[in-house]
């Protein structure tokens, strides 16, 4: 289909670039380098001299990025190759969004799912139902959820390639990270542009709890960065939804962000109280509540522990506001299968327990539901390879904050040197600060450098009516194949 046309040196104006090269007229769509084809835009956060003679040799029409490498401003100029140097990168990306929606998706109905835990199983969870419910949908979550920001045109590129195998995009389901950025340098109001960006007419803020402090100074810049999803659904002049997590003040909160906008319906959802009837609870041994009436049974429910039930009432909430068919959505929830690593049950006697639990929030909330399904917990935790040492000090702290009271724990670490690449290693300076905020609380481990080995330990170690939790990121990504190797599950 032909695009929206666009002067290279107003698409400068508007990402806030500065144009080196000819002022062509753009047609093509927002893609990858590696993807791209002839007069295509590329998005690129770096880029050198080579990488404009690869580009202009593809036939690609421009090329953004926020940081020439080497020659590549020269190179451009000699070869004269468009190249928009933005200040921002994320203003590119989301402008590209914005042109996909606009061109594949206009008629859309448009999800965003942010807060920090919960984005991706929410954001699956509506993928599915709308799916089961015949509709053409597409969302950017996967079980690595690295498709959530405005870094790269990943979802802009995706939409492209969605709608030529479709032809039309029904809904948009979008999980939007709370908090962005690289180098320990915040890539400010990203839920605000991204969901700005998708132009979303459902809004979901899960919860907030801190994470990022690399990024982030406090937990009130946190909340200031997750309320920009509300900010971004009350600048809309058509019919918008609300959810938002009632169990959390801080969520609950922002509320008043859209009290005087009369376009915005407001739902929230947490526990039954009789009090105070929401629009969504849950109630113990009954099931999840639309008002006072029964909605779905327990019993119906893919899963029971409390976070995921969060999940399954804030993706119920747009099924209700959406009115889409009770008895439909609870067969598709009653079939759903979750994305991989997420609290998933790999083995009876003893419950092995796979999550990819990545941040502080992730490890404190698994650990606290996992440790109720046997006597005994066993934690295999990886250590999370060339990611910075804060993401892993805040770890070991959640660590320290979930096992410090228990008396029935044992801690297994691992580098999973026998499985991660060189992107994924573990460096010196991770480790020594992951162990000594144990060893500075008396936590106490076993360091393994082989996943596989961590792992015959641990189930060596365990009786049957014990619990194995396995817990990371890229690291503990190989667990299940190696467990299945050697006939354990």
């Amino acid at each position: 289909m032909q695009l929206n046309s666009i002067n290279a040196s107003s698409l400068a104006n508007m990402i806030d670039g500065v144009l080196y090269g000819p002022d062509i007229l753009l047609s093509g769509k927002y893609t990858f380098l590696n993807k791209a084809s002839k007069n295509d835009i590329v998005i690129r956060h770096k880029i050198d001299d080579k990488g404009i003679k690869i580009a202009k040799n593809k036939g690609i029409s421009c090329l953004i990025t926020q940081n020439p490498q080497n020659d590549a401003v020269e190179v451009a100029k000699k070869l004269e190759f468009p190249l928009i140097v933005t200040t921002h990168i994320e203003y590119a990306t989301a402008f590209a969004l914005k042109n996909s929606v606009d061109n594949y998706a206009s008629n859309a109905f448009k999800i965003a799912v942010t807060g920090t835990n919960g984005k991706s199983t929410t954001t699956h969870l509506l993928y599915t139902i709308f799916s089961d419910f015949g509709f053409n949908t597409y969302t950017n979550t996967d079980a690595e959820s690295e498709g959530n920001t405005l870094i790269d045109p990943r979802v802009a590129s995706e939409l492209f390639d969605f709608y030529k195998l479709v032809d039309n995009i029904d809904v948009i389901t979008l999980e939007v990270s709370e908090v962005q950025g690289w180098e320990n340098k915040l890539m400010k109001n990203h839920a605000l542009q991204m969901i700005s960006a998708l132009d979303s007419e459902a809004v979901i803020i899960t919860n907030a709890s801190m994470d990022h402090i690399n990024l982030v100074n406090n937990f009130d810049n946190l909340l200031n960065e997750i309320s920009g999803a509300a900010t971004a659904i009350n600048k809309r002049n058509s019919p918008s939804l609300l959810v938002l997590n009632y169990e959390d003040e801080n969520i609950r909160n922002m509320s008043k962000i859209v009290e005087n906008n009369e376009n915005v319906d407001v739902m929230f959802f947490g526990n039954y109280d009789s009090d105070n009837i929401l629009p969504i609870s849950y109630k113990e041994g009954k099931g999840i509540y639309s008002y006072n009436e029964l909605y779905v049974k327990e019993t119906d429910l893919p899963f029971t522990s409390i976070h995921f039930i969060q999940d399954i009432m804030a993706a119920l909430a747009v099924c209700i506001y959406k009115q889409l068919d009770q008895e439909k959505v609870i067969k598709s929830l009653r079939n759903y299968k979750p994305l991989a690593r997420r609290f998933i049950k790999l083995k009876e006697n003893p419950v092995i327990i796979d999550d990819f639990a990545h941040n502080p929030s992730g490890i404190n909330l698994t650990i606290e539901n996992g440790s109720k399904l046997g006597n005994n917990l066993f934690v295999v935790n990886a250590i999370r390879g060339s990611r910075g040492n804060d993401i892993n000090k805040e770890i070991a702290e959640a660590l320290v904050e979930s096992l410090k009271d228990k008396l029935n724990y044992t801690l297994i670490l691992t580098e999973s040197v026998d499985v991660v690449n060189h992107l994924n290693t573990v460096l010196e300076s991770e480790r020594e600060i992951f162990l000594n905020i144990l060893d500075e609380n008396n936590i106490e481990y076993t360091l393994i450098e082989s996943l596989e080995e961590s792992l015959l330990k641990t189930v060596n170690l365990a009786n049957e009516d014990d619990v194995i939790l396995l817990l990371g990121a890229q690291g503990m990504d190989p667990a299940k194949e190696l467990l299945i190797k050697n006939n354990i599950i």
